[in-house]
């Protein structure tokens, strides 16, 4: 009886947060990535949703069962994304099984089964974004004299640059005489051509920041609690969706939307296949 609660004490050493904090760690070269495992997470823990109130290390079958059930039943979400709440949980648990000593639990495969009919997933992936919007866009930021915002949606429509690759960019990675942007997406380093134009306006930019800011390279900051950060990727997409209602646009029209859209256009001007792959991005 000793030796058992002296297992379970040893056992239970670690607490739930730091264990999540652990493996969050293994991912700590992408904050999105990070903050992407911690929102799917709380689905599993959080008491809203499907509230597990044990310790991790006491998760078993029938808990990774009834979690299952209650995704696959749940009308809110759909299924993709359903899938991918069940799979992060499945990451955490199996880092854990190699991290930690006497940690095993039985992962369901074969037993489990997703139902045919689940939420349709809203989706605007047929949405292109033309030039009139566009250019409605971005003179609704020039107009206000919101000279941040505007260089960061001028990237976003002149390089189709993803988001978490934009919040990446340090201003001693933007080269204004050569006409590109350097940073870092999920696969790596990306390169992005900017127009001369552009070029001129981060040039002065940059002066200017880099003058007034000593804390950080990022070429764009928020300030948030009273400190200086790097934007969240959720950040844009709700910007962009205040101006669209502002301007009447009723196409739901995302930042990944410019991606998309300046491939389409260049497809529409000749622009020949391997071209276009070259000026959406250059991976080195």
């Amino acid at each position: 009886m000793t030796e058992s609660k002296e297992i379970t004490s040893k056992k239970h050493e670690f607490t739930n947060e730091e264990i999540i904090q652990t493996h969050l760690n293994h991912y700590r070269y992408s904050p999105q990535s990070v903050k992407a495992r911690k929102y799917n997470l709380n689905y599993f823990f959080n008491p809203i949703y499907f509230g597990y109130s044990g310790h991790i290390f006491d998760i078993n079958k029938r808990d990774l069962f009834e979690y299952f059930d209650y995704l696959n039943n749940l009308d809110t979400i759909a299924l993709e994304t359903k899938k991918m709440k069940w799979t992060i949980l499945k990451s955490l648990l199996e880092f854990n099984m190699e991290y930690y000593d006497d940690f095993i639990v039985i992962i369901p495969k074969k037993t489990i089964q997703w139902k045919p009919n689940h939420k349709k997933a809203e989706t605007n992936r047929y949405v292109i974004a033309d030039k009139k919007d566009i250019e409605e866009i971005l003179y609704y930021f020039k107009s206000f004299k919101r000279e941040k915002y505007y260089l960061i949606f001028r990237i976003f429509v002149e390089t189709g640059m993803r988001k978490g690759e934009l919040i990446n960019i340090d201003y001693d990675g933007v080269f204004p005489e050569k006409r590109y942007i350097d940073t870092i997406g999920k696969t790596g380093r990306k390169i992005y051509y900017i127009s001369e134009d552009l070029a001129d306006k981060l040039r002065v930019y940059i002066v200017r920041i880099k003058n007034a800011r000593k804390y950080s390279k990022a070429l764009f900051v928020t300030k948030r609690n009273k400190q200086y950060k790097r934007y969240s990727e959720r950040t844009f997409n709700l910007l962009l969706k205040r101006v669209l209602k502002e301007l009447g646009i009723e196409k739901n029209i995302t930042c990944h939307t410019f991606r998309r859209s300046i491939n389409t256009h260049r497809k529409l001007m000749g622009c020949p296949p391997e071209d276009r792959k070259i000026l959406l991005f250059i991976t080195t």
